[in-house]
């Protein structure tokens, strides 16, 4: 077997980015859990797996401490030393295998652990490493980020990834390209599914989740479907697996998860309050939503918060909104569908939160503002929690003279991609000490201020020159728009939107300067 151990190189990962792995998300984790989350504002952080390096790079770049990180694709490893070169950050990038990371002998002990995905798609023999790099180096007290899919929610798809594998060994694929191949599996799996599969007539979710894929990245096909190896497990095997690591549960990254009324209904709720131990609690949840993906959050150590310690890290809590006020929904997707959030409060909490230009606030700033009269302590927390939660809030930071460097660097690089670019569609933010969704078009309207146009007719023209040189158009209602006349009437919409209610959102994330003198 080659280099790769059967891992899919032939296209390499997604440049995404994921928030939960950032240190602010994973101290709230714990906060949320009443957990001590030992991450110093200098942690020492290691990120196995990297992928193109977006992840480590901002979460480097938006800190004062020392990143390590290790992917063996060395494309890859190139991809994310360039963002390194770029920030300046206190970074150590290597391809080492995990075998060959383990043997180092100039790792330091280590406050963060984090790996996104690859838990699930790698062999017994590499989990087993992983392990054992968590036993050795994650200090008494560090944090360990495990994300992967799960069981009960795979299960009805499992066939299909066994579809996929033969196709590619045994198909009419072999002297297609990647993403060729990838689009003739797909076809071939249709083609049963229309020939009268009962697999498929007795399993309707699974051709949603075919026709799903379908509109998916083919990158993120490849390597979620492609591998020798493809690992599910349930909840309560995933933590008997991490006993010798010394590591105890604390909750989920994604803080939505946390919160049962979000997830299920009532009578679902009730049954889980009844179930005693946490393992079996969690793995209910698992089977009453049909979990497929978990971001779980380990602390080696795990020490619980007293009622009056838990109370003053919440109230010295900074929080800031990461959502524009335009962009902020009335409902939200989640498990139970959509549920939408109470007006009399939510627009309380976004007032006081977008006050004095969006500024971060304590918790307890927050709790005291005028626009919160009448709602307690707890409905404050709650809210933060589901804001944050739902992507529309950060845990904040208030960041040293070091980091706005690092910082303004990245995103100066960041800038100079989307010239050329589409692929990364996020910025750092050294207020929120990670990265910031921001679309491509968004990025060129950044580039335009910041070279001192602020005039919305010159913007979309100037915009809508890059799109027509590149191929690019505008998509409405998830269909593409072919007319320069239509094309440039949603461009100058969305420069208008921008400048109003973008633009201040990006200035209070110092994301982009107030004085627009930087040049990209």
């Amino acid at each position: 077997m080659t280099w790769s151990n059967g891992y899919f190189t032939d296209l390499n990962y997604t440049h995404g980015y994921y928030t939960e792995m950032s240190p602010a998300t994973l101290r709230l984790a714990c906060l949320c859990n009443a957990v001590e989350a030992q991450i110093p504002d200098e942690p020492s952080y290691l990120e196995l797996g990297f992928g193109q390096g977006v992840s480590i790079n901002m979460h480097a770049a938006a800190s004062t401490g020392a990143y390590w990180g290790t992917d063996f694709n060395p494309s890859q490893t190139v991809e994310a030393r360039k963002f390194a070169e770029a920030s300046g950050a206190n970074i150590h990038l290597f391809d080492d295998s995990f075998e060959e990371f383990a043997t180092r002998d100039d790792l330091p002990d280590f406050d963060v652990i984090a790996l996104h995905g690859i838990w699930s798609w790698i062999s017994q023999k590499n989990r087993a490493t992983i392990t054992d790099i968590i036993r050795r180096k994650l200090r008494p007290g560090g944090v360990a980020y495990i994300s992967y899919n799960c069981l009960p929610g795979w299960a009805p798809a499992i066939p299909i990834r066994k579809l996929m594998s033969l196709y590619r060994d045994y198909g009419t694929a072999k002297m297609a390209n990647p993403n060729e191949m990838i689009d003739g599996a797909l076809q071939s799996i249709e083609e049963i599914a229309g020939a009268g599969s009962a697999y498929f007539r007795e399993n309707p979710a699974v051709r949603h989740h075919v026709k799903a894929m379908a509109q998916q990245g083919r990158s993120y096909l490849a390597h979620e479907y492609l591998n020798a190896d493809w690992h599910l497990e349930h909840f309560a095997d995933m933590v008997h697996s991490l006993d010798d690591a010394k590591l105890t549960y604390v909750g989920s990254a994604r803080l939505l998860d946390g919160i049962d009324y979000f997830q299920m209904e009532d009578a679902a709720i009730k049954l889980i309050a009844r179930v005693g131990h946490p393992v079996m609690r969690e793995t209910v949840r698992d089977y009453m939503i049909s979990r497929r993906f978990r971001t779980d959050v380990f602390v080696k150590g795990a020490r619980l918060l007293s009622s009056v310690e838990h109370r003053d890290a919440w109230n010295a809590q900074l929080f800031v909104l990461s959502r524009s006020l335009i962009d902020i929904p009335k409902k939200i997707a989640c498990g139970r569908g959509e549920v939408e959030l109470p007006t009399e409060k939510y627009d309380r909490i976004i007032e006081a939160m977008s006050d004095h230009g969006y500024r971060p606030k304590t918790a307890k700033e927050i709790y005291e503002h005028k626009s919160m009269r009448s709602l307690n302590q707890q409905d404050v927390i709650s809210m933060l929690t589901v804001l944050t939660g739902a992507g529309f809030a950060s845990p904040a930071q208030v960041p040293s003279a070091r980091v706005m460097e690092q910082c303004r660097a990245l995103n100066a690089y960041i800038l100079q991609r989307a010239r050329i670019s589409s692929n990364l569609r996020y910025m750092v933010s050294p207020v929120t000490g990670g990265g910031i969704t921001l679309p491509h078009m968004a990025q060129l309207f950044v580039i335009a201020c910041s070279e001192g146009e602020t005039n919305p007719e010159v913007m979309a023209d100037r915009v809508w020159q890059f799109l027509e040189a590149s191929g690019e158009r505008v998509v409405r209602d998830g269909k593409r728009i072919e007319s320069r006349s239509e094309n440039l009437k949603e461009v100058l919409a969305a420069a208008n939107r921008f400048l109003s209610y973008e633009r201040p959102l990006l200035e209070a994330l110092e994301v982009i300067d107030r004085d627009q003198s930087s040049r990209a």
